[in-house]
């Protein structure tokens, strides 16, 4: 399988992944991560990021998931899907040429891209990890609020998604990925994922695990956990709107 960690900064997404390889020890991740290609080419980023920086992550993105075929178990450290919110953050922000063009003309590379994924799980921010990181390193964002924002972007594109995954712009008609909201608990984390990911490191049928009566209660609660905190729903409607989508 090739599964995606994605989420903002703060979100524990690092030590999902470490944690997620420890425990599938048949799956890789890729060196270089998108990190590389900032530090390489000394791209602005963040906050401050460019559509020279978002057009070089997403290419960067695409040709990882491209490396990769079917068969491969591989995990990657945040996928196009990410791009994509950062992008339509700096659109809402009118950011120097980030146009609904420009966005338009990403949306449909995002879209044709996730045909290279089969899970994406996403991590939700998580204030604890923020203070815990703020002194970590250069390429970590410390601004909370932008951080919130591009979370509950984010999160919009699950909740697009989760409505009509067959119509929804950001993913093709058919080979769509499963997208699920893990909880901030890293121990439940890997739980979950362990629902979706058999110890061989293959996705369950539809006749396994999730449906499995002795996993219900356990699962229950971690759905309850998921469906915290959508507060910024209503606006992030309307940013679909101004978008057309």
């Amino acid at each position: 399988m090739r599964i995606s960690i994605s989420g903002t900064a703060h979100s524990g997404k690092t030590t999902l992944l470490n944690s997620f390889l420890y425990t599938w020890k048949n799956y890789e991740s890729p060196d270089k991560t998108y990190r590389d290609l900032l530090k390489e080419e000394s791209l602005d980023h963040s906050s401050k990021t460019t559509t020279k920086t978002q057009e070089r992550i997403l290419d960067f993105m695409i040709d990882q998931l491209q490396s990769y075929d079917k068969e491969s178990k591989v995990i990657y450290d945040r996928c196009p899907l990410d791009n994509i919110a950062y992008s339509m953050w700096c659109h809402d922000k009118n950011k120097d040429g980030f146009t609904r063009e420009f966005i338009a003309s990403q949306i449909n590379l995002v879209r044709e891209s996730m045909r290279h994924l089969d899970l994406i799980f996403i991590c939700r921010y998580n204030e604890k990890i923020g203070k815990q990181t703020d002194n970590d390193n250069d390429l970590r964002e410390k601004d909370t609020q932008y951080i919130k924002e591009v979370d509950n972007l984010l999160y919009s594109l699950y909740q697009q998604w989760m409505q009509n995954p067959e119509a929804d712009v950001f993913f093709p008609k058919e080979d769509i990925p499963c997208l699920i909201v893990l909880p901030d608990d890293q121990q439940q984390r890997i739980d979950l994922i362990a629902e979706y990911v058999n110890p061989d490191g293959e996705q369950y049928g539809d006749e396994e695990s999730i449906l499995n009566p002795n996993n219900l209660d356990e699962l229950e609660e971690l759905v309850k956990q998921q469906q915290g905190a959508i507060d910024k729903e209503e606006k992030e409607k309307e940013l679909y709107k101004k978008f057309g989508i």
